[in-house]
């Protein structure tokens, strides 16, 4: 009881000798009005998709935010690879009086950048501009995969298990038509899943894939997945990490906690209903 007594009277003390040693008063300059915060935004002559960003803001640094993430370069280039109306990109500058953001540039796209999604594994996804692809889980009513082990294998920090469906009952997960999932490059870059054993996990959607990162992700629509182990996912919604993907079988990773993931396995209507 006495330690006790003794640290609260010396924690007592330097709380006291803090306040009294701090300034009544903190001054900020006055913040930078937002008139003299200046940028500008520049359509690429050859390509509608491609914007050109300058700051042109003096001793200031800039800070972007865009339908393609953030930026803080004083001149920088974004691509804008499919249509947006109404879309809008923010400039912001941080000053000695705080932070003072600009009026929102607002834009429109009306058209896909064909080079932007022509490298393979846009192709792979969703066959090419202009078509759609359609998959499914690699497993059926029997309980059968028809490329990989099973439906999904599981890993960790130094660790990976791919098993056959017959070694995961204790999963919870149901043999059955779980439906399936489409990209598609018609006008945009479309997702839709048609989940037949959840069809409350069912939607449309977008989707965005990032080549140079092998991610993937999708938006107001998740992936085909079950719901026993499928709950175990911190973010249907989130980037996935696309660990294979050729013309007819897909996996994708899925986080399930620190350190921890599962890798769900996808093959193409078409391989499917051929094997």
């Amino acid at each position: 009881m006495n330690k006790i007594f003794k640290l609260f009277s010396i924690l007592s003390l330097v709380t006291i000798v803090f306040f009294a040693c701090t300034p009544d008063q903190y001054e900020l300059k006055a913040p930078l009005d937002k008139s003299a915060v200046k940028f500008s935004v520049t359509k690429d002559a050859t390509n509608p998709n491609k914007f050109i960003l300058k700051s042109l803001t003096p001793n200031a640094q800039a800070y972007w935010v865009t339908p393609v993430g953030t930026s803080v370069k004083l001149t920088d280039t974004i691509v804008i690879p499919f249509p947006a109306i109404g879309d809008t990109i923010l400039y912001s500058v941080e000053t000695p009086g705080g932070i003072v953001t600009a009026d929102p540039y607002v834009f429109d796209v009306t058209t896909i950048d064909a080079d932007y999604v022509s490298g393979p594994m846009w192709v792979n996804l969703t066959g090419g501009i202009g078509k759609s692809k359609t998959w499914v889980l690699d497993l059926d009513a029997n309980g059968k995969s028809k490329y990989f082990a099973g439906p999904f294998y599981f890993g960790g920090t130094g660790w990976e298990w791919d098993p056959a469906f017959a070694d995961i009952g204790w999963a919870g997960v149901s043999a059955g038509d779980y439906g399936t999932m489409t990209f598609d490059l018609i006008g945009n870059a479309n997702f839709k899943s048609d989940n037949k054993m959840f069809p409350d996990l069912s939607g449309t959607g977008k989707f965005m894939l990032f080549p140079g990162t092998n991610q993937l992700i999708t938006y107001g629509a998740q992936v085909i997945h079950d719901k026993a182990k499928g709950k175990e996912v911190l973010n249907w919604n989130a980037k996935m990490t696309i660990k294979t993907l050729d013309a007819d079988h897909m996996q994708l990773l899925a986080v399930t906690g620190p350190g921890a993931w599962m890798v769900y396995n996808y093959i193409t209507k078409t391989y499917y209903d051929s094997h």
